[in-house]
């Protein structure tokens, strides 16, 4: 850019402009969506059956003034539906955005602006380290909430399908889930296997929101929280099941101590899961960019890169993989992974 002073009157605006107005609109509607769920206006529509402008106004507390304008940016949207003057929820505000529904995304739509790296992008692309936060503080309730309602678009409901279908699930007793955070993993199986117990092992700052989402399902007499490291010399011992999902990424330098502490915890022919992202052959993008850039940030650059590595450490430790498939996660497919620990 030159000091030149431009004659104004004779300035062309170049093409492209739409493409940043595109960007900068996606970015209003968002926030129009966090206002949205910041005043309860799903719910408010769930309850009453719909409602005009006004009614909607007065019933959830804003200025009529803005209320046209605010509800259409919503239909644009696709998150509301207008017959003629009265706004309803669409499908999509049903299936996800009422927080009594299984399915609420709530959190997850929050999480991106207040509890993730990208509310500060260009300071997280920076770091050399990944984040460091108080010692054994682990991440915020709204966050692991946002990790629970994430799986449950399909993630959890494959790896607890692939852990039931194994040979000795209905005889297995002892789960050990290592950094369970929300637990839902943990319920699951315990609801598919009336006589399994588990345990959910994670950081002392996290054990209360781990403890709060089992109360919910009514499990607090089968499943425990405990405060613990993965990078112990023991994780106890006579487990029938040890799963681990989306927790190995930041130790991936030194994975050796990590496989030999679960197989000392599993009882003979017990099962070790993993469940997390590895790279594409040749490290390639295989994801939608935003897609892929989340993961990264989540991973800290990129997943598990050598599969003949990890499944080096299978067979080192005493391992037989019995199944590996995949799981489709919100930031694309993982390798989802069963293996049972030598019986003799």
């Amino acid at each position: 850019m030159t000091n030149d002073r431009h004659a104004l009157m004779n300035l062309r605006c170049p093409q492209g402009i739409v493409t940043v107005d595109g960007i900068l609109e996606g970015y209003q509607r968002y926030q129009a969506l966090l206002a949205a769920l910041d005043l309860g206006l799903f719910e408010y529509l769930d309850r009453e059956g719909g409602g005009n402008r006004n009614e909607i106004a007065e019933g959830i507390g804003i200025n009529g003034l803005f209320a046209r304008d605010f509800l259409n940016v919503l239909v644009e949207a696709g998150l509301l539906v207008l017959d003629g003057e009265h706004y309803h929820n669409a499908t999509a505000a049903t299936g996800f955005l009422l927080p009594q529904g299984p399915f609420f995304q709530g959190d997850v739509v929050r999480n991106v602006a207040r509890h993730t790296s990208w509310n500060n992008l260009a300071a997280a692309l920076a770091r050399q380290d990944p984040a460091q936060g108080k010692a054994g503080t682990g991440p915020s309730a709204a966050f692991i909430a946002a990790l629970g309602q994430n799986a449950l678009r399909g993630e959890l409901q494959t790896v607890t399908r692939a852990i039931a279908s194994w040979k000795s699930f209905h005889k297995a007793r002892r789960l050990l889930d290592v950094g369970g955070g929300h637990g839902l993993y943990a319920i699951a199986l315990c609801q598919a296997n009336p006589d399994l117990r588990a345990v959910v092992l994670e950081q002392a700052g996290v054990v209360d929101t781990t403890r709060r989402h089992i109360a919910a399902y009514g499990l607090e007499d089968r499943i425990t929280v405990e405060v613990g490291d993965i990078r112990a010399e023991s994780l106890g011992s006579g487990h029938d099941i040890v799963l681990i999902s989306h927790l190995l990424y930041k130790f991936r330098k030194n994975l050796a101590p990590i496989f030999k502490s679960v197989s000392a915890s599993l009882a003979p022919g017990g099962l070790f899961v993993s469940n997390h992202w590895f790279c594409a052959a040749g490290c390639t993008v295989e994801a939608r960019a935003v897609q892929a850039l989340s993961k990264a940030l989540q991973s800290f650059g990129h997943p598990l890169c050598r599969e003949e590595e990890f499944d080096r450490l299978f067979a080192e430790n005493g391992f037989n993989v019995v199944t590996t498939t995949s799981a489709l996660a919100s930031f694309g497919p993982t390798r989802l992974q069963l293996a049972e620990k030598h019986a003799d």
